[in-house]
This record gives C-alpha cells, structure tokens and sequence, in this order.
C-alpha cells in the first residue's frame, strides 16, 4: 500500500474517531509506514491522530517522524500534561541523556 492511500484511509479514521480501526493499520503496516503516511499531513491532524492512540503506541509512532514535523507540533502541545513534556522523544529527555 502506498503512502498516500494509507494516509487517506488514516484521515477518515481519524474523522470517524474510529480508535479500533486505526490501531488495527498501525499493527498492518508497522510504525514507520503508517508515520510517513501520516507525516503527509498537517501537525494538527498528525496530533489527532497521535491523541486517539495508546500512550505506548503513541511514543512509538512519534520516534519515526521526521524532527521539523514533531517541532511544528510543540505548539499544539504547549499548556498540556508535563507528562507529554518528558516523554522519550521529547528535546528535554534527549538532552538530559546526552548530558
């Protein structure tokens, strides 16, 4: 499957708040492909997206963003739970472990 049909298919999910089926692509086609597919979308719908996962499904998508996708979705974030700030991707865990 490409990309762009999964990306399609993960935006009317997403729309449909359809959390079973979404897992159910992310298990089909791996991390990786279903972050690419998703990273042809606005930060916005990337963070919906990421929002309807589990926390652990959540971080493991997230490592395979591209980085200027993940910084664009920082504002989306601002005001949120300090747990969302000190996840394993997060600039502030990375740089305590690089310290």
């Amino acid at each position: 499957m490409s990309y762009k049909i999964l990306y399609i298919t993960l935006r009317r999910l997403i729309g449909e708040r359809d959390v079973s089926a979404l897992r159910s692509q992310l298990l089909q086609h791996g991390p990786v492909m279903f972050a690419r597919s998703l990273s042809l979308g606005s930060p916005r719908v990337v963070a919906d997206a990421l929002s309807l996962l589990p926390i652990s499904e959540r971080i493991n998508v997230l490592r395979h963003l591209p980085y200027p996708l993940r910084d664009a979705m920082k504002p989306l974030c601002i005001g949120g739970s300090q747990r969302l700030h000190m996840q394993p991707w997060s600039p502030a865990v990375l740089a305590m472990r690089h310290a």
